[in-house]
């Protein structure tokens, strides 16, 4: 005799509780407890990599916690940190681009044009170079 659909015998407030309301094709609620448990046994098997010093100094303490969901899946880099030798430098004076760099200049600013590694580090210079505008950008 097939089980599916049966409520009695389920182990409620366990993850074994929530893989037998799985099978059964009976929704898990929270007042039995069994969703609860899933969650409690994901955050267990995925631990949260700890940040460092300068993210928390970066983000002033509010980043990211393992409750919130997802982890980021590469190391998150504060602006200006970029580790790639080169990135941010003065692009003026260089008669070729390096493939795959990107430059940017933003017209108006103090800022000279600049090379970046990626559209991130491009981002950041952009927004950086943005701030120190010498007039407003004619729209």
């Amino acid at each position: 005799m097939s089980v599916v659909g049966q409520e009695e015998g389920i182990d409620h407030g366990s993850v074994r509780g929530y893989r037998q309301h799985r099978y059964r094709k009976i929704a898990a609620t929270e007042e039995c407890g069994c969703l609860k448990a899933i969650r409690d046994h994901q955050r267990a098997s995925k631990p949260v990599p700890e940040r460092s010093q300068r993210q928390r100094e970066w983000y002033g303490g509010q980043f990211v916690t393992a409750a919130s969901g997802s982890q980021p899946g590469r190391p998150i880099l504060p602006p200006g940190d970029c580790p790639v030798d080169d990135c941010g430098q003065e692009a003026a004076g260089r008669s070729k681009q390096r493939r795959g760099w990107v430059r940017a200049h933003v017209h108006g600013s103090t800022m000279p044009p600049r090379a970046f590694c990626s559209g991130a580090c491009a981002a950041v210079g952009i927004a950086l170079a943005e701030l120190r505008m010498t007039s407003p950008a004619a729209g």
